[in-house]
């Protein structure tokens, strides 16, 4: 018994040395280290939760819900990724962004209004439509994203100076700051149960197409001061654009105090412990509107990830231009180099 310990002490750190030294991350050896993983066989076995170490959150439509031994959503996101810290989280749903004309044009719009090129835009849409969902994650200014549904003929760009991309079994990536994306995936490592904001993220609604999460100095200055806890918005672009923007308070919020911030508001509405804002247009209003949009939180959301999204894998096509070298015939798929 005693060697046998003495030979799993040895092992580990080689094990951990080998994920940073860039080889791809195994699950199988996750599992062995760490039984109690939550999508390891037998994990409910391996790991009990300790008497009170339960936690749970009250979602923006009223639900309560209990962290529990998974930390993987239905789409395979598992928000554990999330720093722990995160100012601000997002999900974006691409699988039927390829037949949203409305979608696409107002990515294009808010990628403009960022003052990225064309030839980026037309990257990130590209990139954008190759996979399933895309999670981002942001403190600090510091970004990581958690990518799935990778199509297996796409070659992933070389980063830009100061990102990386890690494979995860399953086809998943990580992409972001080297240094977020090591953490993100140490944290990957760890049975654990998920923070307030990352559990807001595992049960959020699941037929929103974009959806996100920040901490009330994100909402505006005039938001904080009113007592904004955090707020959370959800979006759906089809032949329309809706969206529920929902500002939490600890309590009740006073409306005489919240007043001149409601004013700067769009038909807010006080309920409960919260302030809601909804919103709905048509396509050519919504294109009217792209550089009111492109301001508002939903614009300064989804624009942080649009632009993180130049960093994501792109289809290889017969007309895809390669400004870099390429190496194919890696497990994980071909890659370009610096």
């Amino acid at each position: 018994m005693q060697i046998r310990l003495l030979g799993l002490g040895l092992a580990l750190p080689l094990c951990l040395n080998a994920q940073y030294g860039g080889k791809k991350f195994n699950w199988q050896d996750a599992c062995f280290f760490n039984p109690g993983l939550p999508y390891c066989f037998g994990h409910d076995y391996a790991i009990k939760p300790k008497p009170g170490s339960k936690k749970g959150v009250t979602t923006s439509d009223g639900r309560y819900v209990e962290a529990g031994p998974s930390t993987i959503d239905a789409v395979g996101i598992d928000w554990r990724f999330a720093d722990p810290s995160a100012e601000a989280l997002a999900v974006l749903d691409c699988s039927k962004l390829q037949t949203l004309p409305l979608a696409r044009g107002l990515i294009e719009q808010l990628g403009a209004a960022q003052g990225l090129s064309q030839p980026d835009i037309q990257k990130i849409l590209r990139g954008l439509s190759g996979v399933g969902q895309v999670a981002l994650s942001v403190h600090d200014e510091k970004v990581v994203l958690m990518v799935t549904g990778r199509g297996r003929d796409s070659i992933l760009p070389a980063p830009e100076p100061g990102w990386k991309a890690t494979s995860l079994e399953g086809n998943v990536l990580l992409i972001g700051h080297e240094k977020a994306v090591d953490e993100a995936a140490q944290r990957l490592l760890s049975p654990k149960l998920l923070d307030d904001m990352a559990l807001l993220a595992q049960h959020r609604p699941a037929d929103t197409q974009f959806w996100a999460i920040g901490s009330a100095k994100l909402a505006g200055e005039e938001a904080a001061t009113a007592g904004v806890k955090r707020f959370s918005l959800t979006a759906s672009i089809q032949d329309r654009l809706t969206s529920n923007t929902v500002f939490e308070f600890d309590s009740a919020p006073d409306v005489n105090t919240i007043q001149p911030w409601m004013k700067t508001l769009s038909d807010a509405k006080i309920e409960g412990n919260s302030v809601r804002v909804a919103v709905s247009m048509e396509a050519d209003q919504a294109r009217v509107s792209s550089s009111q949009i492109a301001t508002g939180l939903l614009g300064q959301r989804l624009g942080t990830l649009i632009k993180s999204a130049r960093n994501l894998p792109v289809r290889d096509t017969a007309t895809t231009i390669h400004t870099k070298p390429v190496i194919y015939g890696l497990e994980d798929g071909p890659r370009e180099v610096k």
